[in-house]
């Protein structure tokens, strides 16, 4: 596959001293992984970054369900890959291996079951983190992952792996109802599936909290991890109604755009939820 040029990258993840791991190279992607001591003042070491398993990816049957809940739909990935698609485009690369990072120090953290990607404001990097942190988890030979987009405003999962989304997401934008079944997308190729909105999704109301809640709580029982896609905590009032659902958040920051104000008020704004951390995406030139 021809690779295509990417910024550097880097991704951090963040909550109270701190544990790095750095690689630094043009048009890669990296991952610092640590804590934020209490004055806000990360202390960072290296460490060695986790080596990845080509052979960890299984293919799954096209009409693999983990539950009768659950009504599944496969979908083929486009030819030419979404450059989001990280641990697809390039697995054995080292940004790949910095998301396979990000999920052992999750589960160093408590392996969260629910966990929502937010940011303090719009484009930075929600949706790639959200997206490759899911398809890292789903490498496991069996498990059973669904990635959810709750982002009303900024629909991009069906975009992103090329397919018109028809998920159980619509229903809840319209508040119908939130009773099984839940029809969601598989990714061929990948044991990862998809509840994307739609382009334009019908409804002007905000998340229903109640019938998110209802509809993750059932899918709890038919998955191992459930990632959510959400929304900028500044841009909408839905990160409050995903926050009764999710186990906690990862908020991804810019560097460049975002600002420490901006994270100090997302992470206050998210009270009482958890965060777990930070992600920061570093574009350079």
């Amino acid at each position: 596959m021809t690779s295509v040029n990417r910024p550097k990258f880097t991704s951090t993840i963040i909550s109270t001293g701190w544990t790095a791991a750095r690689r630094s190279t043009p048009g890669t992607q990296t991952m610092r992984v640590g804590t934020l001591t209490q004055n806000g003042t990360p202390q960072a070491k290296t460490t060695a970054l986790v080596a990845p398993n080509p052979m960890a990816t299984s293919i799954v049957p096209r009409d693999w369900a983990p539950s009768a809940a659950v009504v599944v739909e496969a979908v083929d990935l486009p030819e030419s890959l979404d450059p989001r698609l990280i641990v697809l485009r390039e697995p054995t690369s080292v940004q790949a291996r910095s998301y396979r990072l990000l999920q052992h120090r999750l589960a160093a953290q408590g392996n969260p079951h629910v966990l929502a990607v937010t940011s303090a404001k719009a484009g930075e990097g929600k949706t790639t983190c959200a997206t490759n942190l899911a398809l890292t988890l789903a490498e496991a030979s069996s498990a059973r992952v669904l990635l959810i987009e709750a982002n009303l405003a900024r629909p991009a999962l069906g975009k992103v792996f090329g397919f018109e989304p028809n998920s159980f997401m619509d229903r809840l934008v319209q508040r119908l109802n939130a009773a099984p079944p839940y029809p969601v997308a598989a990714v061929c190729g990948s044991r990862l599936q998809v509840a994307a909105l739609r382009p334009s999704p019908s409804s002007r109301f905000p998340l229903d909290r109640t019938l998110l809640l209802v509809a993750v709580r059932s899918l709890r029982r038919c998955y191992d991890h459930i990632i959510i896609d959400a929304p900028s905590v500044t841009e909408s009032a839905d990160v409050d109604a995903i926050s009764a659902s999710a186990d906690g958040f990862v908020i991804t920051t810019r560097a460049g755009k975002s600002s420490k104000n901006s994270l100090r008020n997302a992470m206050s704004l998210l009270r009482p939820a958890k965060v777990f951390g930070a992600v920061l995406l570093d574009t350079q030139e």
